[in-house]
């Protein structure tokens, strides 16, 4: 997208600013900047980056930056986090977990991607990408299967067995067909055994089971974050009863025989739905007693080749340090009551931890206003001069104006439209009205001072960079903003 690049390196402090991040030297911290300018900077900076990660305060500005990069790196993706405080109190769960594996499937296979993420998911631990490697299953023409071995892995692996295949994260096994809802793919897998030895493989269509496309091999990748053989299952729950059974001792020492009665039956009634069932829905929180050895979704990333955007890092850090408070209390208070054992209340990276991770990376920091962060190792500070645009309020007549005003001092203007169709339309309308201007299909034509583009692109709100005489204009300035309809 050279359009949208090629004015930034005119910036002193871009240039500069870049050759720091490429060289990986602490953090970089620009400020000046708001929302959709932010974005475009972290494009014009992540240049070179195999791996790019986003990081934001909420799970709400995650989607809308998720939504908004999208239009310069359609490899983006979000990484949801999980409700540290309760973790079964996730209603979207199945579809927060299958995000959360389509971006970890990314990493394993070593794509170029995007990921924007929250402080509070990088706060979360993760079992280790090893553990998720070992449990991945191939199958090509010529595998062979063990009906009833493959329908353990698959449960093992978070699959729920189901009469038929009609969500992902379900497995059905019939006659010689096996059908397979993998949680990262949009179709599920049918395999055709001949005996016991694969004779096709296809994907197809849940509603209609007809035939999507024919394959040579697949990849089922995990239904679940947490796996557990029967091995690490049968260590984890000894290691549970076995502090179940030292702090019930110690409630009851205290005058607390209630809640030391508590802890006892939920662990009871815990291990029996995981053994009965195969349920891993509520071991979340006891992920240290099956995990001794936890990582941070950082972790999951090389240092080298990776470039981290913190989005607002004092509001980072203030997220962290809530989010930590919020937990210490919520624990202490359950501990006391019963509702948890000693090990569920250490299941938390502190921010502190987090950023000094963050260090052995390539860094940016980005914010509105120029804040210093204690944990964070700044070297340099760049504030770049850049303002919104006019909000038009569907005032054709005054885009017009100020459009021949940009090109009358040498400004370079591009105009975004959320639809080829009305970029054309647009284009056309404003030559009409004597506006030099022309429609393009691509970003990879350099703008000429003086020079009016009208493209597709979808981005919040415009921005203008005076010095550079640079100014971008979105369809929202002109029209305002899509209002969504609330659901009933």
């Amino acid at each position: 997208m050279k359009v949208l690049t090629a004015p930034l390196w005119e910036l002193a402090e871009f240039e500069e600013g870049k050759a720091l991040l490429d060289r990986g030297k602490g953090h970089v911290a620009f400020s000046g900047l708001y929302d959709s300018q932010k974005l475009h900077m972290v494009y014009g900076l992540s240049d070179g980056f195999t791996q790019k990660i986003i990081v934001t305060f909420s799970d709400k500005r995650a989607r809308e930056i998720g939504a908004e990069y999208g239009f310069y790196d359609r490899r983006t993706m979000v990484y949801p986090g999980k409700d540290l405080i309760f973790y079964q109190a996730d209603v979207s769960g199945g579809d927060l977990v299958r995000e959360r594996m389509r971006v970890l499937r990314a990493l394993l296979e070593k794509r170029p991607v995007t990921i924007v993420t929250t402080m509070s998911a990088l706060m979360m631990p993760q079992t280790p990408l090893s553990g998720i490697v070992s449990r991945i299953l191939h199958f090509d023409k010529k595998s062979t299967v063990d009906e009833r071995k493959l329908s353990t892995q698959l449960v093992e692996m978070g699959y729920e067995k189901s009469p038929q295949v009609e969500e992902p994260g379900q497995f059905s096994i019939r006659g010689g067909i096996i059908d397979i809802f993998d949680m990262t793919e949009e179709n599920p897998y049918r395999i055709e055994l001949w005996g016991d030895s694969v004779e096709s493989i296809r994907s197809f269509d849940v509603l209609s089971q007809r035939s999507v496309e024919n394959l040579d091999e697949i990849a089922i990748y995990p239904a679940t974050e947490l796996m557990l053989s029967e091995a690490r299952r049968q260590d984890g729950f000894a290691r549970i009863k076995k502090e179940t059974k030292q702090y019930a001792k110690k409630l009851r020492e205290q005058g607390n025989p209630e809640a030391a009665h508590r802890i006892e039956t939920q662990i009871k009634e815990i291990e029996e739905s995981a053994q009965e069932f195969g349920s891993v829905v509520n071991l979340e929180s006891f992920v240290h007693y099956f995990y001794p050895q936890t990582e941070s979704f950082l972790e999951f990333f090389h240092p080298e080749t990776t470039a981290v955007f913190l989005d607002e890092p004092q509001h980072l850090s203030e997220t962290a340090n809530a989010l930590e408070t919020e937990f210490r209390e919520s624990m202490t208070g359950r501990l006391e009551k019963g509702y948890i054992l000693p090990g569920q209340a250490e299941t938390l990276f502190t921010g502190k931890e987090i950023t000094a991770k963050m260090q052995s990376f390539h860094g940016l920091a980005l914010a509105a206003l120029d804040m210093k962060v204690r944990e964070l190792d700044i070297t340099n500070r760049y504030h770049i001069q850049v303002q919104g645009v006019n909000s038009y309020n569907n005032s054709f007549a005054t885009l017009v104006k100020d459009l021949k005003n940009y090109k009358k001092n040498g400004y370079r203007v591009v105009v975004l439209s959320a639809s080829k169709t009305r970029a054309e339309h647009l284009a056309k309308d404003l030559q009409e009205e004597e506006v030099s201007c022309y429609y393009a299909k691509d970003f990879e034509r350099e703008l000429q001072p003086g020079e009016i583009l009208t493209a597709y692109g979808k981005v919040k709100r415009g921005y203008e960079y005076p010095l550079i005489k640079f100014a971008v204009i979105t369809e929202s300035d002109i029209f305002g903003q899509e209002k969504k309809k609330r659901k009933k």
